[in-house]
């Protein structure tokens, strides 16, 4: 196995961006592992398979797949949905053949099926991959080519004229309706718009995003130069001149691009942006079936929205006189506030109106939309292209040929939603002063988020109760699209029980007086339909509707007395996240109570439970035999799971982080994989973009959680960075990970981590703004068995009780202790070097700062520097080989080090002593030698047959 894997990653080192498909008899069985999970979804992260046992073997296996952020066909892709067995003999059946991926051939993989055959116990594996023929490519590129589109200009120079035209408009309308299409039309006007050439174009800027009609036009006037010169009608320096005026408009469009996707990746900050910027960037997008044809997708979302093709009101309005309006005016600071909120590249309404348009508009627009908005606010009216939503469907997973295997993407017009943010900010606002929402409730409320939750379940506040009651019932359930699924009467009741202002309601109320929805495919679109059910998708007020729909859920488990965990002063019910609810009790009997409540609860509320998709989970510290009860859902059976993933946390029910570190390991790999080819193809070998693409993408999947799991130093976290270090410098795997982060001068991730999680207990210190947070970080400091946060704050000089006595007075902790982490990590890497048997001349070459040899632009000096320096070019440094082995490879008389090469080796001409750090000196001024060197050997081991 091992000699396997080592002959695979060597084929790989130099090719990380071609396609692997590796296949074969491993004679390991994984399990259930190795499932493909992606972004924060929810779920057991389970692959199928008819073969459920894991070996010592299998678990080596999948650890290699996830260590290099590989795949396994084997269960997850399409044609073995049930992970059918691979091997069928006298002693039984068993799964040990796989076929293994890297990201770039998965999406080549179309099909994967065991196949069957008769002369042996191994089945085949039969994989269907994409085509490639030439013929049909070249065709491919032909349609491509043809298609062409108009796209609005976007760049400084097309924002520069849009604000022109913009200041040159005037408006005049005072109807609401005539004020949206006035306004509108004066966009529409204003924006520059091209035409240009969606796929395939030829050129390579065109493809890199940066060539623009600017370019287009330089290029002309050089070959109009051209042309004068070769037939003597201008001279030579004007056709040098226009090329020089091209050349440098190329580098300047170039640079700007570089600059502009820099800037993009810097804010990246989830892990759901980090895969939508790769998925882009791979320009992966799964097509829409062709086989569903626009009328099924409108019959499909009409049922699933209670739509009607009928025109009229649906009956949500009220018919009494309006109240008095006793909230303030829109203001042009909120609509500023919210624009610069906006993001850029989303997909505008059934209006064509992009964000841009707002976020790059003058004061004069702004205020023009201010005073639009408060007409719609005092009752003027509400226009009629804000109540329009184009459904896109997005496929999911499953089969392709069924709708409901697809979410809907609506997009609302983006006027719509400016105002509609408005109207979520300041029902928040009164959310917290009237303490609407219950403390369990955390989904979209400032200063909480999902990590909150996952603090508070296990392995935090667990640890307080389990010696006490031994285990903890917890339920995680999942709605079945539970957005579309709100009773649009039952939510305007509620929010009025909620104690919500009832000017605020009646402007809830005539958005959802009348909704209108279309189905877009393609080019297809189906007819307009209106919708009676459920809040509107994409809208910036749903989320926060929804948790006002099902803020009584806590009250209707309290009320009924069945269930809930004590921790500290509060008893805790549930604990939600919008949609993503937790039910938790301390017995089996208590629990099933609280199902029985719930059931009668989502009846009521007109909601409906995925099943398949709940989860039962008992956290406990010690299975017993024969105990495995049997949980239901009205008839349906619940599955007992011993690993959860909840709000993007995986849980296990041992309460312990061992499952989520595992996991955003895997996740990381995964990222390195994709990133290292989309920085290859952008920045090449440059060192500084590099590490910030590892930074701003890699460690938002790597560090999620670390609020909870970052005390303790995680070998697997740090192997993660040191793998990406290597790959950047061009070292071999060998190369000791304190050697290739002293020469990229960082820190173990253990810093950033222990900042994380002492920033969050800092933030909680003092804070009341959630009680049941608040009660778990009292009770945890209690945990007497608690050490891997004292031992974090004893490596960086300080008692555990000195830090909590600081921060009773108010003093924030996380910046000194991180300081002093980063210096005690630094002192304890120096120290390696000075003990390390492998390069131990290395402390000689040691530089304060980044060595200066990484910003050559030459990507091959780069790595042979970095070769010479880490170590790698001296056989000598190999010490687990043969003492032939470690013989110099040009006149193999003495071992090989750098001194004997440089003056002591008959392969090579005598120079002047010098020391291994002039030698090696991060300047690279001896790069002439080192290239020498290479060239050296490489002549010797021709001329002796390749040994």
């Amino acid at each position: 196995m091992r000699k396997t894997t080592r002959r695979v990653e060597n084929t790989m080192k130099m090719d990380r961006e071609e396609c692997m498909l590796l296949g074969g008899d491993f004679n390991g069985r994984i399990g259930e592992r190795g499932a493909r999970n992606w972004e924060e979804e929810k779920g057991d992260g389970r692959r199928k398979t008819k073969d459920k046992v894991e070996n010592a073997e299998g678990k080596r296996l999948i650890e290699w797949i996830e260590e290099n952020g590989w795949e396994v066909l084997n269960g997850n892709k399409r044609g073995d949905e049930e992970g059918e067995v691979t091997y069928v003999g006298s002693r039984g059946e068993t799964v040990i053949d796989y076929a293994i991926v890297n990201e770039a051939a998965w999406e080549r993989v179309k099909e994967f099926k065991v196949g069957e055959r008769v002369d042996s116990d191994h089945l085949p594996l039969e994989i269907t991959i994409e085509g490639t023929n030439q013929e049909e490519k070249e065709k491919g590129e032909m349609r491509e080519e043809e298609k062409k589109v108009i796209v609005k200009v976007w760049s400084e120079h097309g924002v520069r004229e849009y604000r022109r035209r913009l200041e040159e408009a005037t408006f005049k309308e005072q109807e609401i309706e005539k004020m949206v299409t006035e306004l509108k039309e004066v966009i529409e006007k204003a924006t520059k718009k091209k035409e240009v050439i969606v796929r395939g174009a030829k050129g390579a800027g065109k493809k890199n995003g940066w060539w623009d009609r600017e370019c287009e036009q330089a290029k002309r006037e050089v070959a109009k130069a051209l042309r004068g010169w070769r037939r003597n009608k201008i001279d030579r320096s004007r056709f040098l001149e226009a090329k020089r005026r091209y050349r440098e408009r190329c580098r300047e469009k170039k640079k700007q691009k570089r600059e502009g996707e820099e800037k993009e990746i810097k804010e990246i900050r989830t892990e759901r942006e980090v895969w939508k910027y790769i998925n882009r960037e791979r320009k992966k997008k799964e097509p829409v079936s062709e086989k569903i044809t626009i009328q099924e997708w409108e019959e499909y979302f009409m049922r699933l929205l209670e739509g009607r093709k009928e025109e009229g009101k649906v009956g949500t309005q009220r018919k009494e006189k309006q109240t008095v309006m006793e909230e303030t005016e829109i203001t042009a600071e909120e609509v500023g506030r919210h624009i610069r909120y906006l993001k850029k590249r989303k997909a505008p309404g059934w209006d064509g109106v992009q964000n841009e348009a707002w976020m790059y508009g003058t004061e004069r627009m702004v205020k023009r939309m201010v005073e639009l908005m408060n007409g719609v606010w005092r009752g003027k009216g509400f226009p009629e292209d804000w109540r329009e939503g184009v459904i896109c469907p997005i496929f999911k997973k499953g089969e392709k040929n069924r709708p409901e295997n697809y979410r809907g993407i609506t997009l609302l017009n983006t006027g719509y939603k400016l105002y509609a943010s408005v109207l979520s900010e300041r029902m928040k606002r009164e959310i917290e002063e009237k303490g609407v929402l219950p403390d369990s409730q955390a989904g979209f409320r400032k200063g909480r988020g999902t990590v909150n939750n996952a603090y508070i379940l296990p392995p935090f506040f667990l640890n307080s109760f389990l010696a006490k009651w031994s285990r903890m019932y917890t339920l995680f359930i999942d709605f079945k699209a539970a957005f579309d699924k709100v009773d649009r009467v039952k939510m305007f009741e509620c929010m009025r029980e909620r104690g919500i202002s009832e000017w605020l309601v009646r402007k809830v109320e005539e958005i959802y007086a009348r909704t209108r929805n279309k189905v877009k495919v393609g080019e297809k679109e189906g007819e307009w339909f209106e919708t009676t059910k459920g809040v509107r998708q994409g809208c910036p007020l749903s989320p926060l509707l929804f948790t006002i729909y099902v803020a009584d859920v806590d009250e209707m488990l309290k009320k009924a007395q069945a269930g809930g965990v004590v921790v500290g002063r509060e008893k805790v019910w549930s604990l939600a996240f919008a949609d993503d609810m937790v039910i938790v009790a301390k017995s089996e009997r208590e629990m099933k109570e609280m199902m029985r409540n719930l059931e009668k609860y989502v009846r009521k509320k007109k909601l409906e439970v995925n099943v398949e998709k709940t989860k039962m989970m008992v956290f406990i510290k010690r299975k017993r035999k024969n105990e495995e009860s049997e949980w239901k859902w009205e008839e349906s059976k619940i599955e007992r799971v011993s690993e959860f993933k909840y709000l993007g946390y995986t849980f296990n029910e041992r309460a312990t982080v061992r499952a989520q570190v595992r996991e955003v390991v895997r996740k990381a790999n995964k990222v390195v994989g994709c990133v290292w080819g989309i920085g290859e193809r952008m920045w090449g070998g440059e060192f500084g973009r590099r590490m910030m693409m590892f930074e701003s993408m890699v460690e938002s999947v790597l560090m999620y959680g670390a609020e909870i799991w970052g005390w303790k130093e995680r070998e697997e976290v740090e192997r993660v960075q040191e793998k990406y270090l290597r790959w950047v410098l061009g070292v071999d795997r060998e190369t000791p990970g304190y050697i290739v982060r002293e020469e990229c001068k960082r820190s173990k991730l253990r810093v950033k981590a222990g900042k994380r999680a002492a920033k969050f207990e800092d933030r909680m210190s003092g804070r009341e703004e959630c009680r049941i947070l608040t009660e778990c970080y009292r009770e945890k400091k209690k945990d007497a068995d608690e050490k891997e946060r004292e031992k974090y704050c004893r490596r960086n000089g300080y008692a555990r009780e000195e830090v909590e006595r600081m921060r009773a007075e108010g003093r924030w902790m996380c910046a000194e202790l991180s300081e002093r982490d980063r210096d005690t990590d630094k002192q304890e890497r120096r120290e390696r070097i000075r003990e390390a048997r492998y390069n131990r001349e290395y402390e000689r070459c040691v530089t304060e700062d980044v060595p200066v040899y990484l910003g050559r632009e030459s990507t091959k000096e780069r790595k042979m520097m970095a070769r010479f320096r880490c170590g790698n070019e001296e056989r000598e440094n190999k010490y687990w080989m043969e003492e032939e082995e470690r013989m110099c490879r040009m006149c193999r008389e003495e071992r090989e080090t750098i001194e004997h090469m440089w003056r002591g080796c008959g392969e090579m001409r005598e120079r002047e002593e010098k020391e291994r750090g002039e030698i090696l000196n991060e300047d690279g001024r001896e790069i002439g030698w080192m290239k020498e060197v290479w060239k050296r050997r490489e002549r010797i081991e021709k001329e002796r047959g390749g040994e």
